[in-house]
């Protein structure tokens, strides 16, 4: 999953509970106003209920929406409904309908800069709803209120607006940032760079649960005489060495996950390659460590398929036992489960 997707949802959840506790405020609106405007002769009209239904089933779509762009989609359409609702309202207000016009604008300006967080889908959202709004309206506001005011609170509300917009969109963005970096720092080897024990464990129960037609496997793998590289060479020299072996598997395959178990431990996780494929990729790896800088290194692995059946306690368990048996059958190879 790239970043721009994580960010996505990460809006979607930020975004999620205020919109949800916005819309019976929304859908309350716009019938109250029509219970309390003494221009309409009778809120209970054909083309009123008609408007209500649409509003309710936008409201639905933005309750069940999955992704943030569907939400924020839906979010524009609700506000452009609910301008087309008052936009009714002005019309069968008559002469005087008007009146309505700045107060409605002001809030739609307003009401909205907190619930899109890129200034393009706020000012999209705005101008929809101004269109609907006032398109073919001949005044904005009565004729005793001055122009110059009108357009001083008009532009006022749209720099607040803006500047909200902005701001909200740059905290959304901070956060996640902040949010992604605590997310790499508890899912990462420090060492190393690649997916910690945890990090790799999880990789593994999505995978093991995961109905596929290709197969997954897991690999254990263990360097050998890690213990007389350090003593010979210094820890220093033993780190690079870890650093190596993690280099030369995020470069092996695309179908390849791997992460560090601990120690000198790693554990690869192949997605949709069969077990020849498995040992070819494994023949490729230790070719690479053999000639891999500062040193040439050699491992011992076990390997085991991934089935739901299996426990991930199970599966780490067994191949635990072929990565031993690899040992004692004199290091630098490969067993199999069963």
């Amino acid at each position: 999953m790239d970043d721009e997707t994580r960010y996505e949802q990460h809006v979607r959840r930020v975004l999620r509970t205020p919109l949800l506790f916005l819309q019976p405020l929304m859908l309350a609106t716009w019938p109250l106003s029509l219970w309390i405007n003494p221009l309409i002769d009778s809120p209970y009209q054909t083309r009123y209920y008609l408007m209500m239904l649409l509003l309710l089933a936008i409201s639905a779509l933005l309750s069940v929406a999955r992704s943030s762009r569907m939400m924020s989609l839906t979010f524009t359409g609700n506000i452009w409904a609910l301008a087309l609702a008052f936009r009714l309202e002005i019309h069968d207000g008559g002469a005087v309908g008007h009146y309505w016009n700045l107060p409605i604008v002001l809030i739609v300006i307003l009401g909205t800069c907190g619930m899109t967080y890129r200034l393009s889908h706020y000012l999209t959202t705005l101008t929809g709803a101004g269109v609907i709004l006032l398109a073919g309206q001949e005044q904005l506001a009565p004729a005793a209120m001055p122009r110059q005011l009108v357009w001083l609170l008009i532009a006022a509300a749209l720099a607040i607006g803006i500047a909200y917009n902005h701001a909200n969109s740059k905290w959304m963005r901070r956060t996640f940032r902040l949010k992604e970096r605590y997310r790499l720092l508890a899912e990462t080897d420090e060492l190393t760079g690649i997916a910690n024990r945890r990090r790799l464990l999880q990789l593994m129960e999505t995978a093991r649960a995961a109905q596929r037609t290709s197969p997954d496997h897991f690999v254990m793998l263990d360097i050998d005489h890690f213990k007389a590289i350090n003593d010979r060479h210094g820890h220093q020299v033993g780190d690079e060495v870890l650093i190596a072996i993690a280099r030369e598997i995020g470069q092996l395959h695309p179908a390849l996950q791997g992460g560090r178990l601990g120690g000198e431990e790693f554990g690869l996780l192949i997605t949709g390659l069969d077990a020849a494929e498995v040992d070819r990729l494994l023949v490729d790896l230790r070719k690479r460590l053999m000639n891999a800088a500062p040193l040439g290194i050699t491992f011992s692995a076990g390997v085991m398929q991934l089935t739901p059946e299996v426990s991930l306690n199970e599966l780490l368990r067994r191949t635990d036992e072929c990565l031993y048996r690899a040992k004692r059958r004199g290091r630098n190879q490969v067993v199999w489960n069963g």
